[in-house]
């Protein structure tokens, strides 16, 4: 405080001013605040076309958690996770674009810009999956629930900005990209796996981390084929193990796709034979059986045409 009283006023509107900013902070990314202070203008409506990452993150069989975990634990244990994956997220410089419950949406590459942004979305994943498995570790000392991420993955050109209307906007990103990342997020639980991305994700980030394709598959909204990957480890960190999962997976399913089904079911056991436990393989590899003795017609792409989300 100040002796002269019109310096302390504004001493105090200064701070008020930098508390009101730190909340403001809280429900909105941080970076969105500083472009519009030094703006020095109001945030308007309106976006631009930019390509960049998406990310979605949803908790496996949360609404039953919910049934049989009283409403005020659940807070506390949904806050202590939704915490650790937005620092895990923040740390490579992604911005969380909104908690819907249990779900998390994040994008990278705006507002500030990221040549890497692919690889930095898939890091991020990598680390959520890591920090997860830590605190399922402390939460099963503690006697609570545990819970199990799934996330999806993709890469496209979108439209970011702020979204909404004159009096209640938000900064976000809309386009088809972002269904189809959110689409991939709901595909894990059908083959049984944790992370999946896009093939234009996958593009992007071969070199730096060890995937595996799964299938071609047609999403619940979409016409086309895409062709999906499980995203399982950095390339420098990854098991031996996992590496020549990687290596049988593709080479079956580029047998699959050839009508070799004699080849592809030799592959997909012998993934089997390294991990019983295998959904995505098992899945395939009767789909496979099915074909061998029901070939599929002449025009038959590969496709397989997801129902459900």
């Amino acid at each position: 405080h100040s002796m002269i009283k019109e310096v302390d006023r504004l001493m105090v509107a200064t701070d008020d001013m930098k508390r009101g900013l730190r909340s403001f902070g809280k429900y909105v990314p941080t970076d969105v605040v500083r472009d519009i202070m030094a703006s020095g203008g109001e945030a308007k409506l309106g976006g631009r076309r930019v390509n960049l990452t998406v990310f979605f993150s949803d908790i496996e069989g949360f609404t039953s958690i919910a049934e049989r975990v009283p409403p005020e634990d659940l807070v506390d244990q949904l806050a202590e996770y939704l915490g650790e994956m937005n620092q895990q997220i923040r740390e490579e410089q992604g911005t969380v674009d909104k908690f819907i419950g249990d779900s998390i949406m994040a994008f990278w590459g705006a507002p500030a810009p990221n040549a890497e942004h692919a690889v930095a979305a898939c890091r991020a994943a990598l680390l959520c999956r890591e920090r997860l498995t830590s605190l399922q570790e402390k939460w099963k000392e503690e006697g609570k629930p545990l819970f199990y991420q799934r996330i999806g993955i993709n890469t496209g050109e979108v439209i970011v900005g702020n979204m909404g209307s004159e009096n209640r906007m938000n900064y976000t990103v809309v386009g088809d990209p972002v269904n189809t990342a959110s689409r991939l997020e709901g595909l894990n639980k059908y083959y049984g796996t944790r992370i999946i991305i896009g093939q234009s994700t996958h593009d992007l980030v071969k070199d730096r981390f060890v995937t595996r394709p799964i299938d071609l598959v047609s999403v619940k909204g979409r016409k086309t084929g895409l062709k999906v990957y499980e995203l399982m480890e950095g390339i420098e960190t990854v098991e031996e193990k996992k590496s020549r999962v990687a290596e049988l997976t593709a080479a079956a399913l580029e047998a699959y796709l050839s009508r070799r089904w004699d080849e592809a079911i030799g592959y997909y056991e012998k993934v089997l034979q390294l991990d019983a436990e295998d959904q995505a393989a098992r899945l395939m590899l009767e789909r496979c059986r099915q074909y061998q003795e029901d070939p599929p017609p002449g025009d038959w792409t590969g496709i397989y045409h997801m129902e459900s989300k």
